[in-house]
């Protein structure tokens, strides 16, 4: 059985190489984000974040609609098919064109991929490895003694300046001479007064019981870039300036630079967490096309997609809700149906986890939690299979 379907497998597949399309369509890919970013890209800025974003968002977007589109009408069930006709055979057509479909897919989102990282190898710079302090505090001083009180890990910690409170980071062994990295924060105004500065924070590194200021420059409304000395120890200090601005911040949000590293590992991370993203997406496609219509099948794996994209991002908002809810109903009853419902539509997984892209568009490496991710994917991916041909025996095949 395994070589008929490896046989079926490799028919399908030098079918769909052998196209006269498929040379022109692998040059596109290959050529596809290097002449894009140098087509609309103005400058050097421009073009280096082109070369992420493009890359980013057709790993991220493009290969998973086309695995959904394409996986719609890549089973061709009639007569004329010779292994098609007998249910026996039925399983291992359906195997074999599977496993082609990926094929086909994994080539195609690997030349895109390696097309993205000459491009960012080229025309970008090498991407940041970042680290982060373990904790992040609060401090100030009332009536002349030093008072402080701990933050959480998974929380903002907010500080008002009309109270002289203070963040501190603690800062980890760091190599070199020079202190680099990236601040974002929080705002919340207190309408006491219109705000005055453009960046209402300042930021002192303590060291030896004296503060040095380092150099800021403002990135975007809520990041601030930072830079100075490094005496081979000490603590990150942020101080609102601004009297009616609070400001929170939390350990994930201060990124010290450790080096530069090439973009080569973290495309190639992003390639195979889109690759099990699509091969997930299009065993679902193949699950429903086996006793479905392709249009069906395709409107299938658009909800799936849907679902798994535009839902997990709503979950935070719509779970802030229902704490809400459900402090001003105490004494209500038990959760209904809808609101059971509702719990479980915004506890979904996402398709794709967000920190991966984020960090590539932000020129940071991509970390290496991505590999579970992925493997978690194809797991479930490669779990739809067997049900489809299974189900697929049992289908009518139309003459």
């Amino acid at each position: 059985m395994t070589g008929r379907v490896l046989a079926i497998a490799r028919a399908a597949l030098v079918e769909a190489l052998r196209a006269r399309l498929a040379p022109l369509g692998a040059l596109l890919l290959l050529a596809a984000v290097p002449a894009l970013a140098l087509l609309f890209g103005e400058n050097a800025d421009t073009r280096a974040w082109l070369t992420r974003s493009l890359t980013s968002e057709g790993l991220r977007v493009v290969f998973p609609l086309a695995s959904i589109l394409g996986g719609g009408f890549l089973l061709k069930p009639a007569l004329k098919r010779g292994w098609t006709v007998l249910p026996a055979r039925r399983a291992e057509y359906f195997a074999g064109t599977a496993l082609a479909g990926s094929a086909v897919l994994v080539l195609a989102a690997g030349l895109f991929a390696l097309g993205g990282a000459v491009a960012n190898h080229w025309l970008d710079q090498d991407l940041t490895l970042t680290r982060t302090p373990e904790t992040i505090s609060k401090q100030r001083v009332r009536d002349g003694v030093l008072q402080s009180a701990p933050g959480r890990e998974d929380a903002t910690t907010w500080v008002n300046p009309a109270d002289g409170e203070e963040l501190v980071a603690p800062l980890p062994a760091l190599q070199g001479d020079t202190l680099h990295g990236t601040f974002e924060f929080q705002l919340a105004w207190t309408g006491e007064a219109p705000p005055q500065d453009r960046s209402p924070v300042a930021i002192w590194l303590q060291s030896a019981g004296t503060r040095t200021p380092l150099q800021t420059s403002v990135q975007s409304r809520y990041r601030i870039r930072f830079e100075g000395a490094w005496p081979g120890e000490g603590s990150l200090v942020m101080q609102p300036t601004d009297p009616v601005m609070i400001v929170g911040s939390s350990p994930e949000r201060v990124r010290l630079e450790m080096e530069r590293v090439s973009p080569w590992g973290s495309v190639a991370r992003l390639f195979v967490l889109s690759c099990c993203a699509a091969l997930l997406c299009l065993a679902l496609v193949l699950l429903v096309r086996s006793l479905a219509t392709a249009p069906t099948a395709v409107l299938a794996g658009l909800l799936l997609f849907t679902a798994l994209t535009l839902l997990p991002s709503l979950a935070p908002t719509t779970r802030m809700a229902r704490d809400r809810r459900a402090a001003l109903e105490r004494g209500a009853a038990d959760a209904t149906l809808v609101k059971q419902l509702e719990a479980r539509v915004t506890d979904l997984p996402q398709l794709f986890p967000d920190v991966p892209f984020d960090e590539f568009l932000a020129a940071r490496v991509v970390p290496e939690e991505t590999w579970p991710a992925a493997a978690w994917r194809l797991l479930a991916g490669l779990a739809l299979l067997p049900v489809g041909a299974a189900m697929f025996r049992l289908r009518q095949i139309a003459k």
